[in-house]
């Protein structure tokens, strides 16, 4: 099956990067440096020609370099034995983004796909022990990869919930009758309810594959992802916007739907973000990225590129190991670290590594 890979990548104005233009090499690409040098922002910038948003949860206007009024990211993609040639250009201004794909403007929705990533970095133990907003997020960049009709049915729930609450709003300060609220609440449920079922599928994807890979890593109990929705069927919703109508008013917001739902890990039967080890949750939570690579390769049809930010120096044997299983199957990849040192050798072999300098500039020292 024919991957994608990233042929260059040309930054203006983007964080620390006024101007670069780097040439990466397929396969492994090991970027070191010291700390504060834009190793991670470089990950941040090819993981935006995926999905047109960073995956730090950053606004678009903190990207921008200091005292510049836009940035550019631009990237070269060939795919299917290198014959075939996509050159994405993204545009940030004045809160407005632009996107054109071989030239042609394009919506940013049609990027999805055309070059997947995966993102490994030290905040991901926040998958699971943070807020269900960063679960939510995942679970919407990640679908919305992999299916382009989640992605539009996520930006038509969110549309329809922000009209629904203003209308809540209008009902409560008799500004609106509360008949108005039925044909806004009916649209809610049948897009939601769309939501709320390609969550469960991700989710089922993912939990089986998390299970054996966890076990792999030397996990002794077994590991659960447990998909946990606001609302169950389409009938329990609409009983809850009948019997909590008047809560919803006095609120002013939507109180029920997939914009409350929440995912969590079990390991043996037990809550991990309240009874897991720190390591334990390590392990969970990687078992699920390395699944979800798979996941992707099997919907996609291609391997994602593969981000992994500093994530070696926080691992164990075991996990190392799965991670390096993860690499010699992989497709392209890029890997920062502090030292080279800190990298398990085998890795360094027939890897391109660059330093990145304090100055933003890559050279390359191995190939």
């Amino acid at each position: 099956m024919p991957d994608t890979r990233l042929a260059d990548i040309q930054l203006i104005n983007f964080r620390s990067y006024r101007s670069l233009l780097w040439h990466c090499e397929p396969g492994l690409n090991i970027i070191y440096g010291p700390n504060g040098v834009g190793k991670t922002n470089l990950l941040e910038a090819i993981a935006y020609l995926s999905f047109a948003r960073s995956f730090r949860q950053q606004q678009d206007r903190f990207l921008v370099t200091w005292e510049e009024s836009f940035f550019q990211i631009s990237g070269c993609c060939l795919y299917n034995q290198e014959k075939i040639k996509v050159d994405i250009n993204i545009i940030y201004r004045d809160g407005h983004k632009e996107l054109t794909i071989n030239g042609q403007t394009n919506r940013l929705i049609d990027l999805l796909g055309i070059f997947p990533v995966i993102y490994f970095g030290p905040d991901d133990l926040l998958l699971l022990k943070g807020a269900p907003v960063l679960r939510r997020q995942f679970l919407d960049r990640e679908i919305s990869t992999l299916d382009r009709i989640y992605c539009r049915n996520l930006q038509l729930y969110r549309r329809l919930l922000l009209q629904r609450n203003r209308l809540l709003h209008a009902v409560k300060d008799e500004r609106a009758k509360l008949q108005e609220l039925e044909p806004w609440t009916l649209q809610l449920i049948n897009i939601g309810t769309a939501i709320i079922q390609q969550r469960h599928a991700f989710i089922n994807s993912l939990a089986t594959l998390a299970a054996d890979i966890y076990k792999k890593m030397g996990g002794r109990e077994d590991l659960a992802l447990v998909y946990r929705p606001n609302v169950g069927s389409m009938d329990e919703w609409m009983a809850k916007f009948k019997s909590g109508r008047e809560r919803e008013i006095q609120a002013g917001l939507s109180l029920w739907g997939p914009h409350r739902d929440d995912f969590s890990f079990s390991i043996g039967n037990r809550d991990a973000r309240h009874f897991a080890s720190q390591g334990q949750q390590r392990a969970a939570v990687l078992a699920l990225k390395i699944a979800e690579t798979m996941v992707f390769f099997e919907v996609l049809g291609k391997k994602p590129a593969l981000l992994m930010d500093d994530v070696f120096s926080e691992l164990d044997l075991r996990r190392r190991e799965a991670l390096l299983e993860l690499l010699f199957s992989a497709g392209q990849s890029f890997i920062t670290t502090t030292e080279l040192s800190n990298l398990p050798s085998v890795l360094l072999d027939g890897a391109a590594i660059w330093q990145l300098n304090s100055d933003g500039r890559l050279i390359l020292e191995q190939k």
